[in-house]
């Protein structure tokens, strides 16, 4: 949390200095005009102040019940927040406690990111081997019902107080799906989650994995120690690496930037070793993060996994890594979500959770409603043994109500940019002369194309100090 709440007063600090500047910059008459038009603009209309009093005298005086002063204007608050944009909030005593329990990695439920969905709750991802993710919920599942009580215009904060509960004891979810016709029914047990930052793994000799399954504050230490194993167990031969950020809703923004530092080295980037930058209405949130000197496995080839369930810190990282040529990304886009949350008090038990900027790649490419399109593409399927493929449903920020538009990015140019940059290559399931004989392909077929695209890599290089060279973004065909 120290990281996290070192962003969030920087920017508060910033307010209050400009606070105390319009004071004293009246005196310059070549910037009075300026100042006042900052003034007038965070002045409030008396007028709106007599009409939103009078709702609340009329609801005091009529309503068949008797709202405290307290509620009235919570869910005020509340309604103003959630009008803007679907990450923007309101967080009482308990939101604030979440917000630091999740940021730690464990905290009680079942283990889904939710988010307010057009009166409804959208799954974002569900967390690794938590009780959500063993049911069977995915990025993307809409949830309609819980213990058969219709949850249409119910807050994220109710919703959150239903599913959660003792451990041991089960909660009912009703979910719309894309692609299912009928509603589906999931019976989750609750449980005490307890997030694993990163996992990994020797996939074949020489080749690592390692997955991040949230950013909290110790992920890139984790990690880093993760790599350390996996460089020990290849007796210091490690020939490929690959990140795996799939159904990654994110966390701490300080997390992403020293996670994609330990694979750049500064003195070798251009951007002015950018590794992600912020840009907001006021200068205080204008955040610019750039690498250390070092490469922490000195070059050897990376890919990165990502798909429609990896947002936010995931897309920085993936972003930041592509836009250096550090890695190949594969998978399917992902979620979009490119905004900047900053936590701000406003007493002691209460705050707001307020959109203050966007999030931009080294090479200047908003994140927002438009994701990070992999450098491959390869469609998440469920392969069996007589090759029956199933196309996943994709999930996407620009899909959200009253979602932030990406400022850079026509609507009519998202179409045309994915469809003219997309080359396809052979899809060994279809051809019948290239037998899949690693199971990797029925466990995880994105996996499984992330390592044969390392070994490919490995073979053309000849030598640790080829560069990995990615040209256009092509897709890996897939059966339909």
């Amino acid at each position: 949390m120290n990281s996290f709440k070192r962003i969030v007063f920087g920017l508060m600090s910033f307010v209050i200095v400009t606070g105390l500047c319009i004071t004293t910059a009246t005196l310059a008459s070549d910037t009075a005009d300026a100042e006042q038009s900052k003034r007038t603009s965070l002045e409030i209309p008396v007028q709106d102040i007599q009409r939103f009093s009078t709702v609340i005298a009329q609801i005091k005086r009529y309503y068949i019940e008797t709202p405290t002063d307290k509620e009235l204007f919570n869910n005020a608050i509340r309604g103003m927040l959630l009008s803007l944009d679907p990450h923007s909030a309101f967080l009482d005593e308990d939101d604030l406690k979440d917000l630091q329990t999740v940021t730690t990695g464990e905290f009680g439920g079942i283990g889904i990111e939710i988010i307010p969905e057009n009166g409804y709750i959208k799954v974002i991802s569900p967390l690794d081997d938590t009780p959500a993710f063993k049911a069977g919920m995915k990025a993307g599942d809409l949830i309609v019902r819980i213990n058969d009580k219709i949850i249409r215009k119910m807050t994220v904060r109710d919703a959150i107080n239903m599913i959660r509960g003792k451990r041991g004891t089960f909660v009912d979810l009703t979910v719309l799906r894309k692609g299912e016709k009928k509603p589906l029914h999931f019976n989750v047990m609750r449980d005490v989650v307890k997030v694993a930052s990163v996992k990994n793994k020797m996939l074949e000799p020489g080749y690592g994995y390692a997955r991040i399954v949230f950013f909290q504050a110790p992920a890139a230490d984790d990690l880093k120690n993760a790599i350390l194993k996996l460089q020990q167990e290849a007796k210091g031969q490690l020939k490929g690496l690959i990140i795996d950020l799939r159904n990654n809703p994110g966390g701490l923004l300080d997390s992403a930037i020293h996670i994609s530092d330990l694979f750049l080295d500064a003195p070798k980037l251009k951007y002015d070793g950018l590794i992600v930058y912020t840009k907001g209405r006021i200068p205080g949130s204008d955040i610019r993060a750039k690498a250390t000197p070092g490469d922490m496995i000195a070059g050897v080839p990376m890919v990165v996994l990502i798909n429609g369930g990896s947002a936010s810190a995931s897309e920085i990282v993936a972003g930041a890594l592509q836009d250096y040529k550090r890695a190949i990304v594969m998978g399917t886009r992902s979620f979009g979500k490119g905004s900047v949350q900053t936590i701000i008090p406003i007493d002691r038990s209460s705050g707001i959770k307020l959109t203050t900027a966007l999030y931009y790649t080294p090479a200047g490419r908003s994140i927002q409603a438009t994701g990070i399109v992999p450098d491959i593409t390869v469609n998440e399927l469920k392969v069996n043994k007589e090759q029956e493929d199933k196309l996943l449903d994709d999930v996407d920020e620009k899909d959200l109500s009253g979602h932030l538009g990406n400022p850079k990015i026509k609507e009519s140019d998202k179409t045309s940019k994915e469809s003219t940059n997309t080359k396809e290559s052979t899809n060994p399931l279809e051809d019948q002369t290239a037998v899949p004989t690693n199971p990797l392909v029925y466990e995880d077929y994105q996996l499984f194309e992330a390592l044969n695209m390392l070994k490919g890599i490995h073979v053309e290089r000849g030598d640790s100090e080829a560069k990995i060279i990615v040209s256009k973004p092509s897709t890996v065909a897939t059966k339909k």
